[in-house]
């Protein structure tokens, strides 16, 4: 339904419903993200400019946008969210229909019997019969209109989970491939740290054999291999299971056969958020949430008109028959019209608690609007600090990884030496292992904060944040 549309039937009933359908109260929105505000002028400054639409691509990263436009066709999550969508359109479209215009019936019968004939025989008669009814409940009160832009609306909340979930599927498939990409060089690390620890059971046999290490030393450089074998096989895991997430969000069978031929994406400066008050009119949750919200205040309005009087007025022509030309002959139908007008007296209070039934359910989906913005609020504000966090984190783990590695370097050739034990050896593997997971991990996590962050702006959302749409269209 249009809104142009929308509005027309809406004035009959403006003055009743306004109110239900209004938004509720909400915390007073500052004029930008807080969380930038602390990061410096300059920063909060770069927030303020509007979001854009094309963040997948902005991530500049061929193969992400490639794995969301396969994601958005054949992801079958979001294909049944899409139908969803339809079928409530369309039952948006018969509600305007059954409910505020006139019914028409046409009904044609027909019957033989058959007597005794006193001759002997059986005397047989045809009769035929037809029946034109038409129907229209006059709305004095805004109840059918109400019902209908209610349905209306619930299209329109199934419309925003759509793109809600269109945007959902694009943050996972390309958070998916971020984790495939990490599984991948932990993997790699993984490897790179068996061939170390296994480098140095050799020297330690060898020195073992030559009678300068003891089996103590022996036996931990050999526990030291175990493990690490051990890492090797769930990084392996870990690498198969992202995988078959990803293959799963794709519509693809989840056989594990998928490897990332990119790196992680560089990163630019956060920017672009714009101001909070204006992220109530871009997500999509928080949409579908006012649409359910003003729905349901015109389903209270409808339950309170219910307890009113109800005037029908129904046409009726009847024609009976040997043949069809006697039924069908206008000349010769019985007609009338009747104008009734009925009032609820007695049902038990079905009614009257329909109506209290229904002013809960509006006021519950005003507090559920405000939770919604809420959270809306809180996403943005937590990805905006988060990734200055990140940033900081992934710099130091980068100091810390030159580091370690040369500290391991040197901790090789003095054990070589016989200057330092095998447990400093250890430790020194250890801290660099420690400090490249910790590095990998912190660039994962800053790239998928950004993915989270653009998710929780709403930019994009019926095109599933790409340059251009697939699978968008609805009825």
């Amino acid at each position: 339904m249009t809104r142009t549309v929308r509005l027309m039937l809406g004035l009959g009933i403006a003055t009743l419903a306004a109110g239900c359908a209004s938004r509720p109260d909400l915390p007073e929105a500052p004029d930008a993200y807080v969380a930038g505000e602390a990061l410096g002028a300059d920063a909060a400054e770069a927030l303020r400019t509007a979001p854009e639409a094309a963040w997948v691509d902005s991530l500049t990263a061929e193969e992400i946008s490639s794995y969301v436009r396969e994601a958005l066709l054949a992801n079958p999550d979001l294909q049944v969210v899409r139908e969803r969508a339809r079928a409530a359109r369309w039952r948006a479209r018969g509600a305007f229909g059954g409910n505020l215009l006139p019914s028409l019936n046409v009904g044609l019968g027909g019957s033989r019997s058959e007597t005794p004939d006193p001759a002997g025989g059986r005397i047989r008669q045809d009769l035929m019969t037809s029946e034109v009814v038409a129907s229209w409940e006059v709305d004095l009160w805004g109840r059918l209109t109400a019902r209908a832009l209610a349905s209306d609306l619930d299209a329109d909340a199934l419309e925003a989970d759509l793109y809600g979930a269109r945007l959902s599927v694009a943050g996972q498939t390309a958070q998916g491939w971020v984790s495939l990409v990490e599984a991948q060089q932990l993997l790699a690390l993984a490897i790179e740290d068996l061939e170390t620890r296994d480098r140095a059971l050799n020297i330690t046999q060898r020195r073992y054999e030559r009678g300068l290490a003891d089996a103590l030393a022996l036996r931990t450089a050999r526990s030291q291999v175990a493990s690490a074998r051990a890492t090797e096989a769930q990084a392996r895991d870990s690498l198969l299971i992202a995988a078959r997430r990803l293959q799963q969000l794709l519509g693809r069978y989840p056989d594990g056969q998928i490897t990332p031929a990119a790196p992680l994406p560089a990163l630019a400066v956060l920017d672009a958020a714009g101001a909070p008050e204006d992220l109530l009119a871009r997500r999509p949750d928080v949409l579908a949430s006012e649409a359910r919200l003003r729905a349901a205040g015109f389903r209270a309005h409808e339950a309170r008109a219910a307890l009113l009087p109800r005037l029908t007025i129904t046409g009726r022509a009847d024609g009976a028959g040997e043949g069809l030309t006697d039924i069908v002959d206008a000349r010769d139908l019985v007609t009338n019209v009747i104008g009734g007008l009925t009032a609820p007296i007695f049902n038990g209070g079905a009614l009257l608690a329909e109506s209290r039934a229904s002013e809960a359910e509006r006021r519950g989906a005003a507090s559920d609007y405000v939770s919604t913005a809420l959270f809306a609020w809180r996403e943005v504000e937590s990805a905006i600090s988060a990734d200055a966090a990140l940033a900081t984190r992934e710099r130091e783990l980068d100091i810390a990884v030159v580091e370690a590695r040369e500290a391991q370097d040197l901790a090789e050739r003095e054990y070589g030496r016989g200057v330092a034990t095998i447990f400093e050896l250890i430790d020194a593997y250890t801290r660099r292992i420690d400090a490249e997971r910790g590095l990998i991990s912190a660039r994962a996590a800053r790239v998928s904060n950004r993915i989270a962050y653009h998710v929780a702006l709403g930019g994009g959302a019926r095109s599933g944040g790409l340059t251009s749409a697939a699978g968008e269209r609805t009825p």
